[in-house]
Formats: structure tokens, C-alpha cells, sequence
């Protein structure tokens, strides 16, 4: 164990990392000769893979033959392009054109009869998958020039692979756009059929009411609005007869690899040397060091079985001078805290939740300090937000927010307080609401157990779009969790500088005992 200051963080100098490196240091160069050896075993068997890449220019699907100089920048989303060249329709056809040229050494992709062929083909899922793990679409430079790189443990495969999906994205996009094509013009002809005869029923009521009268009558609107949609068809026509389709052209088709991919054989050595070594000697210093503080926060978080949102800091009480402990919205915490507010609320809308308890682990004023934070962050970003007082031994939190309550949450359940008026608007932001915890009690764990507090949060739940409940540490006193067993989710604060990972382990297992949902952890202090 190292040796720990007298604020709880441990202090290892380097004299003390060299001893614990050389008490261990047969151990270290065993592992490292080990890693070594596997190393070059993994890399003598490692399975040959040959790679190669087809260029394909992409062009304006459709363009009128009087206007050459069409814009091709407003017509190609190269991300939609991309994500269309990946597609398993892309890749049946890439596979079904492999299928019919297999046994040609150099196929000529371009030929019309080969494309015929291949509507007859169905290819199996399996060989559609598997053409799809192995193919990578990628634009150039974000031009409209996507690369196609294929692997395959041939280098005539990786070839074919690259060439054939590379002709088959250029066939989709042509029988795409013709498919399209053909069915405007079957609605547009539909249409037309339909407008001549009713134009044709028209006038020839028109006519027998003109021999009928002895007199011409005009067209009403009707038949006029029909004429005219009957021209604008006859454009539409012309249009889609000056339309060509020029779904784009392979730059450059896939060259055969004339060697396999992956590192030269002395690299699995060397690299399995260095692992080894990096695996001796931090197993080495973590035995040595047991601190259970929180190190590598994020993964050991999420060790536990819930999420980390982030880091902020937590200011237990406003400096001098300041009306309140919370912090400026342009500042660094600021930031932090409209950042952790944009992924809770990600996490709470994905669910449809909105009432959240704001808990500590262990040390009082961290979640007071984290539930103000959160709640200001989120009424900036527009969200009608109410902040409850749930510690009702510390009552800290109309300090924290630099307002005066007259009355709060005990208030309104053991005195009958007016719930609309012991909810106090903040002055300073928008959309903030607060609810203090009220007159100090002697039965604070009575007031969170009972069940008027229950309808209390059912109410405000449904008025407000984020409603946070302040709570006490969870190992100190059993009201964090008489809270959260009414929420819809509980946010755990965590002194990333003082708490550890079993103080963190206990409160989750507490908190899961209730069956509350725990939406993620807050660590607060320096990363």
C-alpha cells in the first residue's frame, strides 16, 4: 500500500516506482519474453488478406441535354451516396455479378449481356453479408469520388470483390433513377388519359347545349384548369424525354494486389514484447497500489452496471460576495453542466421521464451543489424546470440558488400549505422554479415516506417538462432512497477526489434494492 497525505490522495514518488519495478523485475522480463513468443505465433498464423481499390466518379443522376453546365454540387449528397454504395441491395448485385463472371480471369463489367444474366441469380444472405464485411466505401477529399477497397483472402477475390461492387453501385443508381422515371411517366400518363376524357365529355356537353340555345357558351373555370393541367403535363413530358441518366464512371477499376496486407513478421515480436512488458509492469504497480479511489473513472463506473455522464464540479456553498453558489453560464462549470444536461436529457427523453433524484454517495452539500447546477443548466436550454428541496436535515438549497423561501416542501405536507404558493420562481433565470425543503422537522424520513409527498411529485411531474429532487448522501440516512423509490430516475453524485469505488458499489446497491432506475453517475472534482 502507499503511503497517503493528509487529505486521503496517495503519494508515490518515483524512488518507490523503480523499487516495486525491480523487486519484480524477473516476473516483468518472463512476461515480456512470453508476449513475444505469442506474438509471433499470432502473427505466423495470422489468416492472409489481400486488399485492392476501385475509384468511381460520381455525376449528376439526371441532367437536361440544354444545360451541360448543371450544377452537380446541389444533386449528390456524397454521405447519402455512400451509405447507398454500402447498402445489401448493392451488394446482392455485387454478388450476383460475381457469380456470372467466377470463372473469367479479367471480366468486362461494362458488357450488356452480363448484367442480363444476372437478374436470373439470387444470391444467398450469407454471401451478401460477408461481401458487405468486406468492402469499405469512402469519399475522396469529400469530392464526388468514392473508393472502393475490398479484402479477401485471394487477391483475384479482393479484385473481383472491388470491381464488382463498384459496377454494381453505378448499376443501381441507373435502374434506380429509370425506375423512377418510368413511373412518373405512368402517372403523368394516367393523368393525361383522365383529363382527355373529361375534356372530351365537356365539350361535347358544351357543343349540344351551344346547338340546343343557338348560342356559344363559355368554358367554365373547370375546363379551363383542365387544359391548362393538360399543357403542363405535355411539359412535364418534355422534360422527362431531355432528361439523360448518368449515374457516373469507375476512374480507375481494382488492380490485382501483389502482396498480402498486415505488418512484416518481426512485428509480432516486438509488438508482443511490449505488450508484455506493459502488462507486467502496470499489473505490478496495481497490485502495489490498492487505493480504491476512482482512477479511470469512466470504465470503472461502468464496471459497476450503470453509466458515467460526465464530470462537473460542485461548489459547496457561494463565495463571498457571490447571491449564489451557482455557476456563471459562460463559464468553464457552466459549460460542463449544459454539456451533462444535453446527455441526461438525451437519456430522460429516450424514456419519457422527467422526475430525477439527485443523490450523493457519501459526503453531504455535493449534491445540493450538482441538483442547482443541473437544474439551472437545464432551464437555460428552454426546459420548464422545478428544483425540490428532498434533504430536509441540511436545507441548504434556497441558499445555493441566492433565494428567500417562506415556505416549502414540509410546509406543504405536515402544515397544508398552498403547494402554488410555496413554489417560488427564481428571479435570476428563466423557467426556474424551486420548491425549498420548508420549515425545519423532526420526522424528515416520516415526511419522504409518506404519501402525500408521493402526489406531491405526481403533480409537479406533470406541470413541469424536468423536475429535480435534491437528496441527502445515500450512505448517510435512508432518505436518498425513500425519495428515489418515487422517481422515475436517480442521478448518483460522486466525489471522484474522496469517495471510492465501494462507497459508490454500496449506494447502487442500496438504490437498486428500492427498484429505482438508475440513469447515471456524476463525478464531481478534477479529472
Amino acid at each position: 500500500m502507499s503511503p497517503m497525505s493528509n487529505d486521503g490522495s496517495s503519494v508515490v514518488s518515483l524512488t518507490e516506482y523503480t523499487s516495486v519495478l525491480r523487486r519484480w523485475l524477473p516476473a516483468i522480463i518472463i512476461v515480456s519474453l512470453i508476449g513475444a513468443a505469442l506474438g509471433a505465433v499470432a502473427l505466423w498464423t495470422r489468416p492472409v488478406s489481400y486488399a485492392t481499390e476501385a475509384i468511381v466518379q460520381i455525376r449528376p443522376i439526371l441532367s437536361q441535354n440544354d444545360d451541360p453546365n448543371l450544377d452537380a454540387g446541389r444533386q449528390i449528397s456524397v454521405e447519402s451516396e455512400i451509405a447507398i454504395a454500402s447498402s445489401q441491395r448493392v451488394a446482392e448485385k455485387a454478388v450476383a455479378l460475381r457469380s456470372i463472371t467466377a470463372a473469367t480471369d479479367d471480366p468486362a463489367y461494362g458488357d450488356p449481356n452480363v448484367w442480363a444474366q444476372t437478374t436470373s441469380v439470387t444470391p444467398e444472405n450469407a454471401e451478401v453479408l460477408a461481401a458487405l464485411d468486406r468492402i469499405t466505401v469512402e469519399a475522396l477529399d469529400k469530392a464526388e469520388i468514392l473508393r472502393f477497397t475490398a479484402e479477401a483472402k485471394t487477391a483475384v477475390e479482393a479484385r473481383n470483390l472491388a470491381n464488382s461492387t463498384a459496377h454494381a453501385y453505378l448499376s443501381f443508381r441507373r435502374d434506380s433513377t429509370a425506375v423512377g422515371q418510368d413511373k412518373s411517366r405512368d402517372r403523368l400518363e394516367d393523368r393525361e388519359a383522365e383529363l382527355i376524357s373529361e375534356l372530351t365529355s365537356a365539350e361535347a356537353e358544351l357543343g349540344a347545349w351551344a346547338e340546343e340555345n343557338g348560342v356559344n357558351r363559355a368554358l367554365d373555370y373547370a375546363t379551363l384548369s383542365k387544359r391548362q393541367e393538360l399543357t403542363i403535363i405535355g411539359s412535364k413530358f418534355a422534360n422527362l424525354r431531355s432528361l439523360n441518366i448518368d449515374p457516373g464512371v469507375v476512374l480507375s477499376d481494382a488492380k490485382l494486389p501483389v502482396s498480402p496486407t498486415g505488418m512484416p513478421f518481426a512485428t509480432g515480436p516486438i509488438m508482443g514484447g511490449l505488450l508484455g512488458l506493459a502488462a507486467a509492469v502496470g499489473t505490478v504497480l496495481l497490485i502495489d497500489r490498492s487505493d480504491d479511489r476512482l482512477r479511470s473513472r469512466r470504465s470503472e463506473i461502468a464496471a459497476l452496471g450503470v453509466p458515467m455522464l460526465g464530470t462537473a464540479p460542485a461548489m459547496v456553498k457561494a463565495p463571498r460576495g457571490a447571491r449564489s453558489a451557482l455557476f456563471g453560464e459562460t463559464t468553464p462549470a457552466g459549460d460542463a453542466y449544459r454539456r451533462l444536461q444535453s446527455t441526461l436529457s438525451f437519456n430522460l427523453e429516450s424514456s419519457d421521464k422527467r422526475l430525477i433524484v439527485v443523490a450523493g454517495v457519501s459526503r453531504p452539500g455535493t449534491s445540493t451543489s450538482v441538483a442547482a447546477n443541473l437544474a439551472a443548466a437545464a432551464a437555460r436550454a428552454g426546459r420548464r424546470t422545478l428544483l425540490v428541496g428532498g434533504d430536509l436535515r441540511d436545507r441548504n438549497l434556497s441558499g445555493h440558488l441566492g433565494m428567500t423561501a417562506t415556505s416549502g416542501l414540509t410546509d406543504v405536507i405536515l402544515s397544508g400549505s398552498s403547494l402554488g404558493q410555496s413554489i417560488v420562481p427564481s428571479p435570476q433565470i428563466a423557467n426556474l422554479s424551486l420548491l425549498a425543503a420548508g420549515r425545519k422537522t423532526d420526522r424528515p424520513a416520516d415526511v419522504l415516506s409518506s404519501e402525500a409527498f408521493g402526489r406531491l411529485l405526481s403533480a409537479v411531474s406533470v406541470e413541469y417538462d424536468l423536475v429535480v429532487v435534491e437528496a441527502p448522501p445515500v450512505l448517510k440516512v435512508a432518505d436518498a432512497v425513500e425519495v428515489a423509490r418515487l422517481a422515475d430516475g436517480v442521478v448518483l453524485v460522486a466525489d471522484g477526489e474522496k469517495e471510492t469505488r465501494q462507497d459508490i458499489a454500496d449506494s447502487l446497491t442500496q438504490l437498486r434494492g428500492v427498484g429505482s432506475d438508475i440513469v447515471g453517475v456524476v463525478v464531481t472534482g478534477e479529472k
